[in-house]
Formats: structure tokens, sequence, C-alpha cells
């Protein structure tokens, strides 16, 4: 059988196109399909002292003309009511705190350009119904995907949760400045319980007199040390013999001048000495009685003995 030239060529040019098309195949990069679900109870919690938390969403996807939130693997509102969730806490006993998204949207801009737009606001109401606090937050960002893209790929899945996930950053740090800077006074400890510790005062005694009981300890305040009880004294016991007082030398007066013989001192074995004889004025001499009387030399002499 003989075959014809244009049947042979024919089998060569699909062998010879075959093993372009995986070639053109692996140029299209697939869409990204799966993506992590977004949470934050790894941030710092805000405690509120009220009785209860909830939320109000009025930013549900398509509640703005052109918003296109809702292609988004997690749309804007709910990664806010997640935030909600995940960071405001009720430790308190009545009242309550209002989470209220007033708007989440996300619009496709000409240019390639996403727009995106959050603003919520938190309420604190008491038992009574009374507006008692009042924070808001808002946040506006805009996402410009590659030029390779398009116009027509900006509003991918991959582009959208980009936005988001920037976005919620930027509201997490403007809601925990804004509730802390309004909402100080409903804010209490990160144990989760009302601060009640306060400046305790306590009377001094007068001098001598037993010390005033002390204050009963509250619950968050350190237990003190035991202290030991005392020992009572019976009639078995024989009383603790006093301590010898310390005895100090007495000072020698003022105007006492030291003897030179004894400059410490007279010690208190020594004999005291015989008072001085001081020699009579002169003029003065008498003969002993009983001695013959005598003309005496006259007297040269101005003192001694």
């Amino acid at each position: 059988m003989r075959l014809s030239r244009r049947t042979v060529r024919l089998p060569l040019l699909i062998l010879l196109a075959c093993p372009l098309l995986p070639l053109a195949a692996c140029d299209e990069t697939p869409p990204q399909t799966s993506f992590a679900p977004l949470h934050y109870d790894y941030l710092s919690v805000l405690h509120l002292n009220v009785g209860t938390v909830t939320t109000v969403d009025n930013g549900q996807p398509g509640s703005v003309p052109g918003d296109i939130s809702g292609r988004a693997p997690t749309p804007p509102d709910q990664a806010l009511l997640r935030m909600a969730a995940d960071r405001l806490m009720a430790v308190g006993n009545a009242g309550s705190a209002i989470f209220t998204i007033d708007g989440a949207s996300i619009l496709h801009l000409p240019g390639g350009v996403l727009e995106g737009r959050m603003d919520v606001h938190l309420d604190i109401v008491t038992a009574n119904g009374q507006h008692a606090g009042y924070a808001e937050a808002h946040v506006r960002r805009t996402f410009r995907p590659n030029s390779s893209d398009g116009d027509g790929n900006a509003d991918t899945q991959a582009h959208l949760y980009t936005l988001t996930s920037q976005m919620m950053q930027d509201m997490n740090v403007e809601l925990e400045f804004q509730v802390r800077h309004h909402l100080t006074d409903w804010l209490v400890e990160n144990s989760g319980a009302a601060s009640t510790s306060a400046i305790q005062q306590q009377a001094l005694g007068l001098p001598g007199a037993p010390p005033p009981a002390a204050p009963e300890a509250t619950p968050d305040a350190a237990a003190p040390a035991a202290a030991v009880p005392a020992t009572p004294a019976t009639a078995d016991t024989p009383p603790a013999p006093a301590a010898p007082a310390a005895t100090t030398p007495a000072a020698p007066p003022a105007d006492d001048v030291p003897d030179a013989v004894f400059p410490t001192g007279v010690p208190s074995d020594a004999t005291p000495a015989a008072p001085r004889v001081m020699s009579p004025k002169p003029g003065y001499l008498t003969l002993p009685p009983g001695t013959p009387s005598t003309p005496a030399a006259p007297s040269t002499s101005t003192g001694g003995y």
C-alpha cells in the first residue's frame, strides 16, 4: 500500500505539537484555594468590668454599593466579630459592653486598586440602662496588586485575604488604644477581677501601750507569718533572771582638777594623806609653852617653817 506525502505529514505535525502543550499549561500558576482562619487570641485580652459582652453586625457584605468583601475567604465583618470574641472579656457582675460594627467593606477602584474600610464602636451600659462610656475606632487601607495581574485580577481571593489581614492588624492596635484612652475606668486587672486593695490606716498608740490589733487581711494580701505565742509563767516556773544593767562610771565634776600623783583618782586601798599645815604669817611666831624666855633674834623670814 502506498501512502501519500500528505498522509505522512499529518501525524508528524501532531507529534511535534504535543510536547508544547504541557509547557503552556505550566505557565499558569494555580490560584490559592486554602487560607488560614483569622484569630486574635494571641493578643492581650481587654478585661471589662461588665457582666456581658454582646456584638451587633451592621457591616455585612453588600451593605455598601459596590462592596466585594463577600468574595474574601474571611469577610471583614467576620474578622471583626472574631476579634471581639478573642479580645473583649466581661469580668464584672452587672452592666454590659456592646461591640457594634458600623461598616466593613472592600471596593474595587479603577486601576486595579482595592480600598478597604472598617468602623466600629464600643458602648458601656450600666445595669439600669444608662450609657456610661464610649470608644470608637476607624481603619482605612488601600491595596494595589502587582501590575502583571491586571485590573481584572485585582479582586482575587488571595488579594482580598491580604487586604483584610492588613486592616485587622491596624484595627487591633487602634481599638486597644481607644479603649484604654476612653474606657480606662472600666478596665480591670489582667487577673479578671477588679482591684479592691486600698491604702489602709493604722493608729499609733501611746508609748508603752500594747500595739493595736492588725487589720483583717484581704484575699489579695499575702498572709503574714504566724507569730510564736509566748509561754505563760506558772508557779512552778522560776522567773527568768533579769539581765544585769550596764553600769557606766560617773563622770567627774567639770571643776574637779586631777591630782598630780593620782591622775585617775586615789585608789580605794590607799591611806588618805594628812592635811598639809601652812606656815603662819610673818610676825606671828610664838614659843611653845614651858620654853624659857630668851631674847630672840630679829626674824628675817617671810614665810615657811
